[in-house]
């Protein structure tokens, strides 16, 4: 996986694009019409920074369960394209197919952290607009 990263601004906040550079030339994949996202929302303040440096070793490890349980539920119709960071906040993206069950990696996610506020919501993307939106931003 080869992935580009960027740091810009998000309503007037500071955020941080990490976008898998593999779809830049073959999205949109139509097999994959569903985009699916994750936020995981931090549970300290982020003091300034994207997120507080005594979270950092729990949010990773909630982002490694996260690619796990994606790969898991995704029955090999599902891809992890893209993260933003915002102070507070981690957003995981992914396209998939209708095989795919993701909500599954939710709920999954969500009993394995139930201290955590994670949210889950899957939209019809067949022309991958939100990964293009932030793939143009990338090569400026």
């Amino acid at each position: 996986m080869a992935w580009k990263n960027y740091e810009c601004e998000i309503s007037s906040k500071p955020a941080f694009i990490m976008l898998d550079d593999r779809f830049l030339h073959l999205a949109p994949v139509f097999e994959l019409p569903q985009l699916s996202w994750f936020g995981v929302y931090c549970r300290l303040p982020p003091e300034g920074n994207l997120w507080h440096p005594d979270e950092a070793d729990s949010l990773d490890r909630i982002e490694k369960d996260f690619i796990a349980l994606v790969r898991a539920f995704g029955h090999g119709w599902a891809v992890y394209v893209m993260q933003i960071v915002t102070p507070g906040i981690r957003e995981y993206y992914l396209y998939n197919s209708i095989e795919a069950e993701p909500r599954k990696a939710y709920v999954a996610l969500k009993a394995n952290y139930p201290d955590y506020r994670i949210e889950f919501e899957t939209i019809s993307d067949p022309g991958w607009d939100q990964y293009k939106r932030y793939a143009d931003k990338s090569s400026a």
